[in-house]
């Protein structure tokens, strides 16, 4: 047994007073008589596990394969961050395809004083979802007194030999061709669109045999203008034609035999500044099915062209009767003026290829 001085802080032998202070001995715990305690009993034993059931496998099963689809499915979603800016540009690798949807061509040929350019071609959806194509052409050296009314033996071919895309063929009087559309703003422009066209780099040649205009305003009618003219507002002075006031063209030319169409001043009124003529082309011809026919009419004060028009006929041949031609022109006081006509088409031969 051991004790505790408290006063001299020393363990002492197991006594009841400190030998040097005689301070009482507080008494500490003997290991060997604590190993001498008996055994504590043993903890309970914890109860045996039981089998799982097999609605918990199940649960655990279903878990594990939700987890493992999760994890597919985050890899195959997950983007890469985006990185971090810098002062080069990103670079695309993907090149678009030459000639997609607009291809310039610059294909050009001449033939005398004519020639003919085929500018630029681009691809256009319609509002019945095909897709056709649209090509510029620039035409120059055509007479003054002649209006480009079409493109005749228009083709357009592939590298290999066949059609790229189909023109629509109209028949003006006895030459054909492809008809073309002026563009505003752009004097000798014209737009033919194509029937479904592939890509446009396919387009690898044109054809052309030529360019189908008007006929020349070759048949006149003189009108008499001397006198007056009324100024300012006031109403305009009615012109007597005379009796010379008709022209009669034959139809034979156009494959109508034994017919023959008149054209007629039928009234002409003038004012300072203002000549106003109407033509009348009122006969029997109802006009020919498939073929329209141009008439062309205009307004000279000498040599001077005051205006011009071009009026296509024929074009609704179950409504429509061939009614003529207005010209109305600015024009100061002259004491003559002459109604210039053509009626019928020509064609200026061409015979090209046009070709990169």
């Amino acid at each position: 047994m051991r004790a505790w001085c408290p006063r001299c802080d020393a363990v002492r032998p197991g006594q009841a007073a400190c030998p040097v202070c005689g301070t009482p001995l507080a008494t500490l715990d003997d290991p060997a008589a604590a190993a001498q305690q008996p055994d504590l009993p043993p903890p309970p034993e914890a109860p045996a596990p039981t089998a799982p059931s097999r609605l918990r496998i199940a649960l655990a099963a279903a878990t594990l394969v939700v987890a493992g689809l999760a994890f597919v499915a985050g890899r195959s979603v997950a983007r890469p961050a985006a990185p971090a800016a810098s002062g080069t540009p990103a670079t695309s690798t993907t090149v678009p395809e030459p000639g997609a949807d607009r291809r310039q061509l610059g294909w050009s040929a001449r033939a005398g004083g004519l020639s003919v350019t085929a500018v630029e071609a681009s691809r256009l959806a319609t509002p019945q979802r095909e897709t056709v194509a649209e090509l510029i052409f620039r035409i120059q050296g055509v007479p003054d007194d002649q209006r480009v009314l079409a493109l005749g033996g228009l083709r357009l071919l592939d590298s290999g030999g066949g059609v790229y895309a189909s023109v629509e063929h109209r028949q003006v009087g006895r030459e054909g061709g492809a008809p073309v559309e002026p563009l505003e703003g752009a004097p000798g422009t014209y737009r033919v669109v194509t029937g479904p066209a592939p890509r446009l780099s396919s387009l690898a040649r044109i054809e052309l045999a030529g360019v189908v205009t008007i006929r020349p305003r070759d048949h006149t009618i003189g009108l008499d203008t001397s006198g007056p003219w009324p100024t300012g507002t006031r109403p305009m002075r009615a012109v007597d034609p005379g009796p010379r006031d008709a022209v009669r063209v034959n139809l034979g030319f156009v494959g109508v035999q034994g017919a023959d169409l008149q054209l007629r001043v039928a009234t002409a009124f003038v004012r300072d500044g203002q000549a106003l003529v109407v033509i009348d082309a009122a006969s029997e011809y109802r006009g020919v099915p498939g073929e329209i026919l141009p008439l062309g009419a205009e307004l000279r004060a000498g040599d001077r062209v005051l205006c011009s028009r071009t009026s296509v006929l024929g074009e609704d041949t179950d409504q429509e009767f061939v009614q003529g031609i207005v010209l109305n022109c600015p024009t100061r006081p002259v004491p003559r003026l002459t109604v210039a006509l053509g009626f019928g088409a020509t064609i200026l031969p061409l015979d090209a290829r046009l070709t990169p």
